[in-house]
């Protein structure tokens, strides 16, 4: 692993050892950050990588390590204030963990590692679907949230620093967080490790490969260095799996847009017609995962007998 002021160059796909070249410069105030792609798997990440100070010090200054323009302190009340946002997520959660469940091997021990388990949606799941849940996350404010949710503590512990015994670990859930890591080789060689086998690893990232990044290119949302480094399609991230002893199980594309984000943007006059133009999206939305393009990737690995 790099030591904390240590910067890397890659010169070949740190996944495949495919060639690699230059795919975009995204310029974030006076920081210009050069993304490379791989001709052969097509992950693309930033290159070189930035020390682990540099991120530590991002992180810690960053409102839940994506956003400084918020100042209000977040709160389990502000976070489900939206109720019907908060039922979509509770579909989707719900929906990867009959997943997970259906992947799962009878006999098998029920211990769920959550990684960054952000302010602990899935962590209740995983509880009320009778996993005994432990879960990783760096930020406080999400930490409390996640306890008062749960009841469970959160380790303040990044997943590098981590440990537990080998060969003890039913899932290891990182949903929305590989895409920030500085090393993916050492997250998922370390997933593998504590897996026992035949167990399970559930990954939730943006989809490099979606509609909406062929279409906006570099300045998709989810293009967003430094606080993604990592840029995955269901190849890249299927070829990663496969690297370390995966064998890949299932993927599922979902693509959601927040009712409430048609709320804010539904001018006045035309509030009355806001469910129907919510459902033709939502059926239009549908269609694109059914294409494989969708916003999202939940990409499910098994681990594999040596």
């Amino acid at each position: 692993m790099l030591s904390n002021t240590e910067t890397t160059h890659y010169k070949t796909c740190p996944v495949c050892s495919g060639s690699i070249k230059m795919w975009r410069i995204k310029d974030l105030g006076d920081k210009k950050y050069n993304i490379d792609v791989c001709d052969s798997c097509g992950y693309a990440f930033v290159n070189p990588r930035p020390p682990l100070s540099f991120l530590m010090e991002y992180y810690s200054s960053s409102c839940r390590g994506h956003d400084n323009s918020s100042t209000e302190t977040p709160s389990l009340n502000s976070v489900i204030e939206d109720g019907k946002d908060h039922l979509q997520s509770i579909s989707d959660h719900r929906r990867v963990f009959s997943t997970i469940k259906s992947l799962s091997k009878n006999g098998h021990n029920n211990k769920f590692l959550d990684v960054g388990c952000g302010i602990g949606s899935f962590s209740k799941e995983a509880l009320e679907a009778g996993f005994e849940v432990t879960a990783l996350e760096l930020s406080k404010e999400d930490r409390e949230i996640t306890k008062e949710m749960t009841g469970i503590n959160p380790a303040a512990c990044a997943f590098e620093e981590y440990e537990c015994p080998s060969n003890s670990l039913s899932v290891v859930l990182m949903s929305q967080i590989l895409e920030h890591a500085l090393d993916v080789n050492l997250w998922v060689k370390k997933a593998h490790d504590m897996l026992a086998n035949d167990g399970i690893i559930a990954i939730a990232l943006p989809n490099y490969g979606s509609i909406f990044r062929m279409i906006m290119q570099e300045n998709e949302p989810f293009i967003c260095p430094p606080a993604h480094l990592n840029f995955f399609d269901p190849n890249s991230l299927s070829s990663l799996l496969h690297k370390h002893g995966f064998k890949v199980e299932a993927i599922r594309w979902v693509t959601r847009l927040p009712i409430s984000a048609f709320e804010k943007r539904f001018p006045k006059f035309g509030k009355p017609f806001l469910p129907i133009v919510h459902a033709v999206s939502s059926v239009s939305l549908r269609a694109i995962d059914a294409l494989h393009l969708g916003r999202m990737i939940y990409v499910y690995g098994r681990k594999m007998s040596a």
